[in-house]
C-alpha cells in the first residue's frame, strides 16, 4: 500500500489561516477603481489606473561586473528528474529565436495562449471562476510584476513587460546551464543584484553575456522554450489561484462560514493576513503548472520554473545593496518559505498520481 505525504505544516497552517475568521462587514473596495489591491509578484498599478497594455520600454546597457560568490540554487522535489539534453539537435534558427531576442511582442503572445492552456488544466469549479478572464500587459519600465486584480466587478490578470524580460533571460540561462554546463544562471542573477535599481528599466546583459554560438545550438533554443513555459506557466497559475480560490471580490464568494469577505479584508491591510494567501496560491500553481505539464506530449513542464523564479528572488536580493530590490516582497512570504511549499506540493502531487492538495475556496 502506497502511503500518501503528509501535507506540510507550512501548508497546512495557511490553509487554518484562510478558513478560520467571519464577518459581516462590507468587501473591500474593488480594484482599481474602489479597491482590492492586487495580488501578485510586484507593486500594484498606480490607484484609479488600469494598466495599458503594449509598448515596449528602453532598457540601457550597463557595464557588466564580475559576479560575487555562487548563490546555490534551491532543489526541486523529491521524485524530481532534470530533463536530459536532447542529443539530436533541432531544426531551428537559433539566433532567430524570439526568446534569445527577447522579442516582447512575442513574449505577451505565448503568454496570453499558455494561460489558456493553464485554465483547461484547473479542475472545472475552478475554471468556471476564471474562464474568460483577460491577461493584460503592463508596459511600465521598472515594474517587475503578474497580479490578478478586479477592475470593478470584472476580473483581471496583469503581466509586465519586465517580467517577461527576466523570464526570458533566466531561461536562456537554465537553458545554457543545461546544455554546457556553464554557470549563467548564477552570472545572471549577480549582474541583476549588483546593477538594478528599485523602480528602474530593467537592465540588460551586455553584448557577448551568452556566448553567441552556444545561443544558435537548436538543443539550447529547445531547452529555453520548455524553461520559460515553466517559469510564466507558475507565475500564471499562481495568479490565477488567487481568482479561483476567491482572494479578490469579483472572483471570490461568501467563502466558508461566511468568512471570504472578512478575509480579503483583512488581506489587504495587515499583511501578515496575506501570507496564508500567497501560499496557497503557491500550491496551487504548482498543482496547476504539473497538471498541464503532464497533458503535454514529450516534455512534461514541471516546478523547476517556480523554483528558479524563487532562486531569483532570494538570491538578488541576498546579493543587491539595496534594502529590497522588488517592491512585492514587503508583503509576501521570503523565498525560503514559498521554496518547500513548492517542492512539497510537487511530490505530493506526483506520489498522489496528480491530486491536488485540498484549499479552501472563499
Amino acid at each position: 500500500m502506497t502511503t500518501l505525504p503528509r501535507i506540510s505544516a507550512t501548508i497546512a497552517l495557511a490553509l487554518a489561516a484562510s478558513a478560520c475568521n467571519d464577518s459581516s462587514s462590507s468587501p473591500p473596495p474593488a480594484y482599481p477603481q474602489n479597491g482590492a489591491a492586487p495580488y501578485g509578484y510586484g507593486q500594484p498599478a498606480p490607484y484609479g489606473q488600469v494598466p495599458q497594455p503594449y509598448g515596449q520600454p528602453g532598457y540601457p546597457q550597463p557595464a557588466y561586473t564580475a559576479a560575487p560568490a555562487p548563490y546555490a540554487a534551491p532543489t526541486a522535489a523529491p521524485g524530481y528528474s532534470a530533463p536530459s539534453v536532447p542529443t539530436a539537435v533541432p531544426s531551428v534558427a537559433g539566433a532567430q529565436d524570439p526568446i534569445t531576442n527577447t522579442d516582447v511582442n512575442w513574449l505577451r503572445q505565448h503568454a496570453a495562449s499558455l494561460m489558456v492552456e493553464l485554465v483547461s488544466a484547473l479542475p472545472d469549479v475552478a475554471k468556471q471562476r476564471v474562464q474568460g478572464i483577460p491577461l493584460d500587459v503592463d508596459d511600465t519600465p521598472g515594474e517587475v510584476n503578474a497580479y490578478a486584480a478586479c477592475n470593478g466587478s470584472k476580473a483581471v490578470m496583469v503581466i509586465t513587460d519586465g517580467l517577461l524580460d527576466i523570464a526570458a533571460h533566466l531561461s536562456q540561462a537554465r537553458a545554457n546551464d543545461d546544455v554546457f554546463g556553464t554557470r549563467k544562471v548564477t552570472d545572471y542573477i549577480n549582474f541583476i543584484a549588483q546593477n538594478q535599481k528599485p523602480n528602474g528599466p530593467v537592465i540588460q546583459p551586455p553584448r557577448g553575456f551568452f556566448d553567441p554560438s552556444q545561443q544558435a545550438d537548436g538543443r539550447r533554443v529547445a531547452r529555453q522554450h520548455d524553461v520559460l513555459d515553466e517559469v510564466i506557466g507558475f507565475v500564471l497559475g499562481h495568479e490565477l489561484a488567487h481568482h479561483h480560490l476567491g482572494h479578490l471580490p469579483c472572483t471570490g464568494g461568501s467563502g466558508f462560514l461566511g468568512t471570504g469577505e472578512l478575509l480579503r479584508g483583512l488581506s489587504q491591510n495587515v499583511p501578515v493576513f496575506n501570507q496564508p494567501n500567497e501560499i496557497a496560491a503557491d500550491t496551487a500553481g504548482t498543482d496547476t503548472i504539473l497538471t498541464a505539464g503532464a497533458r503535454r506530449p514529450g516534455y512534461h513542464l514541471n516546478e523547476g520554473g517556480g523554483l528558479l523564479m524563487m532562486q531569483f528572488f532570494e538570491a538578488s536580493d541576498q546579493l543587491s545593496p539595496e534594502d529590497i530590490l522588488f517592491g512585492f516582497e514587503r508583503d509576501h512570504p521570503p523565498p525560503a518559505i514559498r521554496i518547500p511549499v513548492i517542492q512539497q506540493t510537487a511530490n505530493f502531487w506526483r506520489v498522489t498520481g496528480g491530486t491536488w492538495v485540498p484549499l479552501p475556496r472563499l
